[in-house]
């Protein structure tokens, strides 16, 4: 048997390192950097705008491409006489108004860039729109396109710039670009809302049951109150009522309700549902439960102070009702077993303040 001498270790320990070394290396080298795309950038323009704004849009714009980390930007020729390098063609000047697809594609090609990027700034009353369109030199074709309002005034053309390049780099929609630090002032504001008409009234019901407990047909009458909250484009309502009608049969309810109106005139007919949790004793034992009610109804005076409503609808009880017990003939205590679920029509009229 023959075993390594202590120099030949000592080598096949230092050959061992040097190869994981150099895998070592290999794992954590750097991919190469990815190649930029040539951007040129022409001047920023506008109306209702100080030339010096404009300028400070366009380095600000410079700005936030290069740091984008993408683009490697170039700066076509500003306007005005510029004497061509010896043996070069003379390159076309800069345009004062906004340049057209074909303008911007040919200012870019003569610097060698694939995009032209031009921004345009409109200033209105106390805001200012944005807008930036990143033309492909070669074809003259849209690549990106989009626009941010601003209200803050200057002060937030930086944060729009911003938010522009982010999204010309990403590819998505501005209003889906914000980060913490590019939200407008106009973002961060609470969303305006329409005001909703409310009325709260007064209303008779008349419960029509169907399959009561006690085996007749009995109307049950209640009152009750409403509010009612009319959106324009859709109405809800939220009620109570409370009645009965002979013996112990009576009825107890709080309801939600949804509706679409059909015009949006003074006098409507809607359509909806309502759901209630109820308490019924229709000749049996009482239960309660929840109540499904599609319904139909009209309202006169939606442009009024006053308003009359009346409804008619169909109720489906999701719970049943056992019947009394009794003593039979023979004298024997009977408990039913079998469950009553109500059904009926439901007729409601009311008059809102």
């Amino acid at each position: 048997m023959r075993t390594a001498s202590a120099p030949q270790n000592v080598m096949c320990v230092a050959c061992l390192a040097v190869v994981l070394a150099g895998a070592a290396t290999a794992a954590h080298a750097e991919p190469p950097p990815a190649r930029l795309q040539t951007v040129a950038v022409l001047p920023v323009t506008g109306d209702n705008v100080s030339p010096e704004i404009l300028s400070a849009g366009y380095d600000i714009l410079k700005d936030h491409l290069q740091r984008a980390g993408v683009y490697a930007v170039v700066e076509p020729p500003r306007p005005g006489p510029m004497p061509p390098a010896p043996g070069a063609a003379p390159m076309p000047a800069m345009p004062m108004q906004e340049p057209t697809a074909a303008a911007a594609a040919q200012i870019g090609a003569s610097v060698g860039a694939e995009l032209a990027v031009v921004v345009r700034v409109t200033h209105f009353g106390n805001s200012a729109r944005l807008r930036l369109t990143a033309y492909s030199t070669g074809t003259a074709q849209v690549t990106y396109w989009d626009s941010i309002l601003i209200n803050g005034g200057p002060d937030e053309l930086d944060v729009a710039i911003q938010r522009l390049v982010n999204g010309m780099k990403t590819g998505k929609p501005v209003r889906e670009s914000a980060e913490l630090e590019t939200v407008t002032d106009k973002e961060s504001m609470a969303l305006n809302r329409r005001q909703a008409n409310r009325s709260f009234g007064l209303r008779i019901t008349s419960l029509l049951p169907f399959n009561q407990a006690a085996g007749d047909f009995e109307p049950l009458t209640a009152g009750g109150l409403f509010w009612l909250y009319d959106a324009r484009s859709w109405m809800a309502d939220i009620a109570v009522d409370i009645g009965g009608g002979s013996g112990s049969r009576f009825f107890i309810d709080a309801a939600i309700g949804a509706y679409y109106p059909f015009l949006r005139e003074d006098f409507t007919p809607y359509i909806g549902g309502q759901i209630r949790w109820a308490e019924m004793q229709l000749g049996g034992s009482g239960a309660s439960g929840a109540t499904l009610q599609p319904t139909f109804g009209i309202l006169l005076g939606r442009l009024s102070s006053t308003q009359i409503r009346a409804e008619v609808g169909y109720f489906f009880n999701t719970f049943g009702e056992t019947a009394s017990s009794y003593v039979n003939s023979s004298g024997t205590y009977v408990v039913p077993t079998g469950k009553h679920y109500g059904d009926g029509f439901v007729f409601s009229a009311g008059i809102g303040f």
